[in-house]
């Protein structure tokens, strides 16, 4: 009768509302696909329910037993429950209606009908009559099972963490086909990094690489967030190209096969990527298949109900089973010393495991590493904290949570962002530290000598300004800016590269540098290797599209262009324009003065590049 109460309205009524809304999801997944998808969505609501309706039981039950309340209290129950799930579910039907406005005010009109309604009939009549209701339409839970037809006929399926190769004896062979480990730091910005200048020792490892690499100056991610980030990264393309323009958004189908990492296994590579941030992770992405290994990620314990969720091909569950977590570890998680000083992932366990694969791994190899951190909540271990900013603020998971600054910041409290910047170095370096032990031990076991390696970061993060982290709508340099150092088989020299580059350009570099010819659809191009060929140096591209849907041409958005030291800013449809000299206001304090020729070249590239792409006419897509 419980079960009943809450999932008759579900089927009647939430079905259809999840079947409108799942739509456009045949943009990215086959129609069976996406009928499987809906499938486990209603079933795992459906669940849900059952475990809620068997704990009231045994509640009910057990009170009854103590004479704590009469049978009719299972009545009452029910239809208490019956009753607030058709109000649910009928505000859920009008939530995309209309604007805010329109949307709080229909909630509360549907919540204040309810409550004349319990005041007219009276509350125990009003439950009743929805039981009865409820009890007239039970047949429809009869074609529940039908949906296990979908999700068990291979429309949404099961991929696996795969186990760590076992450890095989290494003889180096430099004549064998080099191997690549690409490895990208999230939310890790240029600025901050001693590497490029910046007052704090926080990177001394990266300085010891770049001695012996490509290390580029002038190179920014894509977009300020980690989807569309990796996405270009890994697709060598724009968001605008490869339709991902929203946080665990997904590549098409019709593009599954337009990364590097399927390109590479083509060519006889095992391709594996060890990811810590569901958000960047190739079974978010829908490129499960390009990789032949994906190792289970080393993250915290809090965080296992989301990752073992992502082995479920094409389901959004993992989605909903993080921000579960993030609220747990909001409101129970800092309660536990152990947790509350803890890291989401720590950098050491990540290469640690990367080791491990190594160690076995099939060669030729191309190992992608992700790490979380220094992403928020920027909590390192003992030995970093600290090290730049003493004393106990914003040490603990509780103290991020519940005490740092709104994203958009008011002047007054630009003392605490400082602070939280602090931290944020703290955990820098901590990852520097990280990568230094990680190379050390690719160089004591020999295994750098025949290895192409990459090391970037998705995109940086802000601490000034009025704005803090990232993933904002102004693109500003120090969320775009980020390194790249490319270090090649037997390399013992340093290059600085000032060539202005962006992420989409990765995956054509690695492909120059092991011999293999760029495809068509790349946007990218090689900034190293044989195939780079001289051409005029154009803009590095970074796009904010999280605001348009990634089903049409984006009709409001953002487009930053990076040429040398300008920084310009583009937002559309509005066409305003904002340029920024770098060089000497890496703040982006005050608008760059008397340049109108360099704001006009990086705005008709701008348009000459992208416009047939967006849904704008002028002032940006005009003459």
């Amino acid at each position: 009768m419980l079960f009943r109460s809450l999932a008759v309205v579900t089927v009647l009524f939430l079905a259809p509302i999840l079947a409108v809304q799942l739509g456009p999801w045949f943009y990215f997944l086959s129609k069976w696909d996406a009928v499987a998808q809906l499938a486990l969505e209603i079933s795992a609501i459906l669940l849900l329910e059952a475990l809620g309706a068997t704990f009231l039981t045994l509640v009910l039950s057990g009170g009854r037993a103590l004479k704590l309340w009469s049978d009719q209290a299972d009545a009452n129950c029910a239809g208490f429950l019956a009753l607030a799930s058709s109000i649910l579910c009928l505000l859920a039907l009008v939530s995309p209606v209309g604007s805010p406005i329109v949307n709080v005010s229909l909630s509360a009109a549907l919540i204040l009908a309810a409550i004349a309604l319990l005041k007219f009939f009276g509350w125990q009549p009003a439950f009743a009559l929805f039981n009865r209701l409820n009890q007239s339409s039970q047949i429809v839970l009869a074609a529940c099972p039908l949906l296990l037809i979908p999700m068990l006929a291979g429309g949404l399926g099961w991929r696996s963490f795969d186990p760590m190769p076992q450890a095989q004896r290494f003889t180096p062979n430099p004549q064998a086909k080099p191997n690549v480990v690409l490895i990208s730091f999230d939310a890790l910005t240029a600025q901050d990094m001693s590497l490029y200048g910046y007052g704090l020792p926080t990177t001394p490892r990266f300085e010891r690489l770049a001695q012996r690499s490509y290390n580029f100056v002038n190179f920014v991610s894509t977009s300020d967030f980690t989807t569309p980030a990796v996405a270009s990264m890994l697709t060598g393309q724009y968001p605008l190209t490869n339709r991902v323009f929203q946080l665990n958004g997904h590549i098409p189908h019709r593009l599954r096969e337009h990364n590097v990492a399927w390109i590479l296994r083509q060519h006889g590579y095992t391709t594996a990527a060890m990811v810590t941030n569901p958000a960047a992770h190739p079974l978010t992405l829908r490129l499960s298949d390009s990789f032949s290994s994906l190792p289970w990620p080393p993250v915290n314990s809090w965080f296992f109900p989301g990752t073992f969720l992502l082995q479920l091909r094409h389901g959004l569950l993992s989605d909903a089973a993080n921000d579960l977590a993030v609220l747990a570890l909001r409101n129970f998680g800092s309660l536990f010393d152990r947790f509350n000083k803890a890291s989401w992932v720590e950098p050491r366990a990540v290469f640690a495991s990367a080791q491990d694969f190594i160690r076995g791994a099939r060669t030729p190899y191309f190992l992608w590493i992700h790490l979380y951190p220094p992403h928020a909540p920027y909590t390192t271990e003992a030995r970093f904290r600290g090290r730049f900013l003493p004393g106990s603020e914003f040490t603990t998971q509780a103290q991020y949570f519940f005490e740092t600054p709104p994203l958009y910041y008011p002047p007054e409290m630009q003392h605490k962002v400082d602070l939280l910047r602090l931290r944020y170095d703290e955990s820098v370096a901590e990852c520097d530290s990280a990568l230094g032990e990680f190379l050390a031990w690719m160089a004591t076991s020999h295994r750098d000598a025949n290895t192409v390696l990459v090391v970037t970061a998705d995109h940086g993060e802000n601490f000034s300004g009025g704005w803090w982290t990232h993933e904002s709508p102004d693109l500003r340099y120090a969320e775009t800016h980020i390194p790249l150092l490319i270090s090649l088989p037997g390399q013992s020299h340093s290059y600085t590269e000032t060539e202005n580059g962006d992420l989409s350009d990765v995956a054509p570099t690695l492909l120059a540098v092991l011999g293999i010819a760029r495809p068509s659809w790349m946007d990218g191009h090689p900034l190293i290797g044989a195939a780079r060929a001289p051409s005029p140096p154009q803009p590095a591209i970074s796009m904010y599209l999280a605001q348009s849907s990634a089903f049409s041409r984006p009709e409001v958005g953002t487009i930053a262009a990076n040429s040398g030291p300008y920084h310009l800013v583009l937002y559309f449809p509005s066409g305003r324009t904002e340029l920024y000299d770098i060089a000497s206001d890496p703040d982006e304090t005050r608008y760059a003065a008397f340049t109108p020729g360099v704001a006009m070249a990086l705005v008709q590239d701008i348009k000459r590049r992208f416009c047939d792409s967006l849904n704008c006419g002028p002032p940006v897509c005009g003459p």
